[in-house]
């Protein structure tokens, strides 16, 4: 018969392990390089290329995305964009936060709404924005179409406004 101070010691183990786990493993299928086009931002069509990346023994991921978009009527020489951000979780809040920088000088930090996702949607809205019309704010949606195809969609609400869609995303991963 087990005696209560093992089974006390064996609870008190088994609690530790399952705070120990990485709450960002349920990420892992966003590791990698990503490829394809995007569509929007004021109609214009881009080639898209993303970098989802573990750093710092799996406490952090990186996210790098760029876009070359095609010129239009408006824009003859087309655009670039460029984002960096890092995921992390906030043991704290007990939240995944994706912090991203842009490269027109914007700031989003996001909080992943439980609520909203699942096992292949992710929902990030902001939960601050820097550099942004002031009552701004934003929405950034990963989709896993299947094992190796994304698709990310960038919403955008201003102050007294709905939400809308600025540019939506697919990838495959190379």
């Amino acid at each position: 018969m087990l005696s209560k101070a093992f089974i006390a010691i064996a609870a008190l183990i088994f609690s530790v392990s399952l705070q120990a786990q990485n709450p960002l493993e349920k990420l892992e299928s966003l590791i990698g390089k990503w490829e394809g086009t995007g569509e929007g931002f004021g109609n214009s069509k881009s080639n898209i290329s993303a970098e989802y990346n573990w750093l710092m023994d799996r406490k952090f991921i990186e996210v790098k995305h760029h876009s070359a978009f095609a010129p239009t009527a408006q824009n003859s020489k087309g655009e670039i964009h460029d984002d960096w951000g890092m995921i992390s979780f906030n043991k704290e809040r007990s939240v995944v936060v994706f912090r991203q920088y842009h490269s027109e000088g914007f700031f989003n930090e996001y909080i992943l709404n439980t609520a909203e996702s699942n096992d292949s949607t992710l929902v990030f809205e902001t939960e601050r924005i820097e550099n942004f019309v002031p009552g701004g704010r934003a929405r950034f949606t990963i989709r896993l179409k299947a094992e190796n195809e994304i698709e990310t969609v960038f919403d955008v609400g201003f102050p007294g406004k709905e939400l809308a869609c600025f540019g939506t995303n697919r990838m495959k991963k190379k």
